[in-house]
């Protein structure tokens, strides 16, 4: 990441904290411009260290954020498949199970391998 891509201010804290926090100006406010993040730290009385604490919260929020955006992408890439198929049954063996798409019903397994269900009666 840039350091061009973000602004950081320092302001005086608010909240309790007496004559320290309403004269120096402590409080830290970093603001990613491309995403349009923001981070607040007014942890501790350091400038400094305030400043290291809102760039670690706010790269991860980014990451959280970039994270989520290729999860979005996956999802949508995984529905247009599902969407172009036409998919019938499910058949799931692990916990015995039939799944009809076209009914949206669930039926055993083993009954409906030894013939006892028939899936024509459903429409």
């Amino acid at each position: 990441m840039n350091k061009t891509d973000f602004n950081i201010r320092f302001t005086r804290g608010t909240g309790p904290g007496g004559q320290h926090k309403n004269k120096v100006e402590s409080c830290v406010i970093i603001t990613h411009i491309p995403t349009g993040l923001q981070e607040k730290c007014q942890d501790t009385r350091s400038k400094i260290k305030n400043l290291e604490i809102a760039q670690t919260r706010l790269e991860q929020k980014i990451q959280k954020e970039k994270d989520k955006q290729l999860q979005e992408i996956k999802n949508n890439k995984r529905k247009e498949l599902i969407k172009n198929q036409s998919v019938i049954r499910t058949y799931n063996y692990t916990i015995n199970e039939v799944y009809d798409h076209r009914t949206d019903t669930k039926h055993d397994l083993k009954k409906f391998m030894k013939g006892e269900i028939n899936f024509e009666y459903f429409f």
